[in-house]
């Protein structure tokens, strides 16, 4: 390190927390809530479904939503492949569980769309399996280069008053190791990983790099990523050990200090102007896949900033809105409108919703309606006399709350999402309509 120039441990520093920060996102928001026992767990390990039996609580942060009842889940790889079976799902319910790698990279769904609602079973192999693999009892094989996996499983509510035709599907969905699932011998166990304590203030700065170390150790860099890796380790950043600025001098560590902070604005900004999508009318707003990155790094961080994890396409189409058509920003101070013209409502297969988050807290807004979204689903809307459907959004309660959409007194933003959107949508015909001052 003695020969590291300022302005290149500076550079190193951005590249490195650009490359690395979806892992921390991925560990913060899935990983150490089961490690320490979050509720939202359930109880469960790895390798264990953790179903979450009613919709998520409207002050949950990180973007979620109450379309659809969650499974959680960690798969961990290292020791095994792990087996994922889901039941016969009656026709008409919709479910889809989506993997991801700790790099936040998606893999193939087990979904509605792949199984055609049949009983279907998949095994997911991880990068150190060395052992024979019948593959012809399973259904589908998925392969990936991370030694755990994320499972991110939603089936869809259709009446948020009756979640029981939700939980006949995820009581028909299991997880088992191969051994378990074969009757075999299970291979010999391993040693425990040492998950370090999730911790804010810790992650904080040059903090983050611990947390990248040990995250990086899970996932092999692909071959096109071995020149990168060998420059973050100029500055500290390698697999599986501990950060420190020891050997460093005080320019290089400020030099670091300033990569990082340029780095995090990078991210910021990114996600503030709707990455991966382009802005059109009030709406950032995309058909093409962004639940894979390949190279693009920036992309990929900031999109685990503010949407971790989002659908692929052909099973979900996102976009988002925090300026109105004026491009100024929303606020609950002023009402807005979101008009869909008679014939233009959103054209999907399953449904469409429209969720409203406090711009601070990354959560729904808890309003006395006790609603946090208006969609195909909501009961009671109201169609103009041209049939065409207004939506009405702010704070100030409105004399007729049926299209109402509350917001806080301050900053929000907008979520439309379209799970199974019809070919006009894929093909650029159809794009939300957008956020006009009342």
């Amino acid at each position: 390190m003695s020969n590291l120039l300022p302005k290149e441990a500076k550079q190193i520093a951005k590249e490195a927390y650009i490359f690395g920060f979806p892992f921390v996102a991925n560990y913060r928001v899935f990983m150490y809530p089961l490690i320490s026992g979050h509720p939202l767990m359930q109880g469960a390990e790895f390798n264990q479904f953790a179903h979450n039996r009613q919709l998520f609580p409207p002050t949950t942060a990180d973007t979620t939503q109450r379309d659809t009842l969650f499974s959680l889940g960690i798969l961990d790889l290292r020791r095994e492949p792990v087996v994922v079976s889901v039941p016969d799902v009656p026709e008409g319910q919709v479910y889809m569980l989506q993997l991801g790698d700790t790099s936040t990279e998606s893999l193939p769904y087990i979904s509605t769309l792949t199984t055609g609602n049949k009983v279907s079973e998949t095994v997911l192999v991880g990068p150190d399996f060395q052992g024979y693999l019948p593959v012809p009892r399973f259904d589908g094989v998925i392969t990936t280069r991370g030694q755990f996996v994320v499972m991110l499983g939603r089936t869809v509510v259709f009446d948020s008053k009756d979640l029981s035709p939700a939980h006949a599907v995820q009581d028909g969905m299991q997880m088992q190791p191969l051994s378990q699932f074969l009757g075999s011998e299970p291979p010999p166990e391993l040693e425990p990983v040492d998950f370090l304590p999730w911790k804010p203030e810790s992650a904080a700065g040059l903090g983050i790099f611990d947390y990248i170390n040990m995250a990086l150790a899970w996932h092999p860099p692909a071959i096109y990523e071995m020149d990168a890796m060998a420059e973050f380790a100029r500055i500290g950043v390698i697999p599986g050990r501990r950060f420190t600025t020891e050997g460093l001098s005080p320019e290089n560590v400020r030099a670091l200090e300033e990569g990082v902070a340029e780095a995090n604005a990078m991210i910021h900004d990114m996600a503030n102007e709707g990455a991966g999508g382009e802005l059109i009318g009030s709406w950032f707003w995309t058909t093409k896949d962004i639940s894979r990155f390949g190279r693009d790094y920036l992309t990929r961080a900031a999109i685990s900033l503010r949407n971790i994890y989002p659908n692929a396409p052909g099973h979900a189409i996102y976009g988002s809105a925090n300026r109105d058509l004026d491009g100024e920003p929303l606020t609950g101070k002023n009402r807005y409108e979101l008009r869909f013209e008679a014939g233009k409502f959103p054209p999907v297969n399953w449904f469409w919703s429209v969720t409203l988050y406090d711009a601070e807290t990354t959560a729904m807004v808890p309003n006395p309606l006790e609603r946090y979204s208006i969609g195909d689903r909501t009961a009671g809307l109201k169609l103009d006399d041209d049939g065409s459907l207004t939506l009405t959004i702010g704070h100030a309660e409105p004399e007729d709350k049926a299209n109402w959409l509350p917001a806080p007194e301050g900053a929000f933003y907008l979520i439309i999402r379209l799970y199974g959107a019809k070919p006009e949508v894929m093909a650029g015909e159809w794009t939300p309509p957008p956020v006009r001052k009342a």
